[in-house]
């Protein structure tokens, strides 16, 4: 079953990438039965409820997945960002305390055990550094966001997420022209990456470039008619338009 599992855990990867989070759940499902105790079914449940807005699913299944394996850092790293949205200020700021902790310490590890051409272990620290870039991005620490944000473009250049974060980053840092230039070039290798679209998109739309970014988000709904970040970008350009 391991072997089965390991595939679906991918797919279910690959799934969330490309923003088809529903699907990834219906994949998700069957192993909370196979494998009720592995945290990594909770942690992905976790992650896909806290990116569809569902924030106490999201905190009941990181905390399951910390109470199966509390040294995980990137699902306690998510959990805070959760506990932030909620307003938990002082949860969330304990909760990343340790898990900052618990990367400093694991990236100490990494780097005696030379395993830094692991691109499974690049990609998970890639992760945390990204995370812990939005929160910075969250208090309006740009400068922090960038530092966090640079080490995880670095581990891992294909990360979507790590380069959504850092455009909007740049953008903070007056640098939007630079942050349009990465996207485009990001989606020139991984079209089907919809948030970079999107972001792409809203910052065009910023830029003046209304005409450009509408078409970007078109080909978001022509590939995923549902996506709702694509959807309200569309209805904000069609308002500016018509606006005298």
């Amino acid at each position: 079953m391991m072997q089965n599992a390991t595939v679906v855990f991918k797919e279910a990867k690959k799934l969330i990438a490309t923003n088809r989070l529903e699907q990834a759940k219906v994949v998700l499902q069957p192993l909370i039965t196979e494998l009720n105790n592995d945290y990594r079914v909770y942690s992905m449940l976790g992650f896909i409820y806290h990116k569809q807005g569902l924030f106490s699913r999201a905190v009941k299944n990181y905390r399951r997945a910390l109470e199966i394996n509390n040294g995980d850092i990137e699902t306690a790293i998510n959990l805070s960002l959760v506990y932030n949205d909620l307003g938990k200020y002082e949860e969330g700021a304990a909760l990343y305390a340790k898990a900052v902790g618990m990367l400093e310490k694991a990236s100490t590890n990494q780097d005696q055990n030379k395993k830094d051409d692991d691109e499974d272990i690049n990609i998970m620290f890639s992760n945390q550094h990204t995370n812990i870039g939005e929160l910075y991005l969250r208090y309006n620490r740009a400068e922090d966001a960038y530092v966090e944000l640079e080490k995880a473009i670095k581990l891992y250049p294909y990360s979507q997420h790590a380069n959504v974060e850092m455009a909007e980053c740049l953008s903070r840092l007056g640098k939007r022209k630079q942050a349009i230039k990465n996207l485009k070039n990001l989606k020139l290798k991984c079209p089907e990456f919809f948030d970079t679209r999107v972001k792409l998109g809203h910052l065009l739309f910023l830029e003046g470039e209304i005409g450009y970014a509408i078409e970007e988000w078109d080909e978001v709904l022509k590939l995923d008619p549902d996506n709702m970040e694509a959807k309200m970008y569309m209805r904000m350009a069609k308002e500016e338009s018509i606006l005298p």
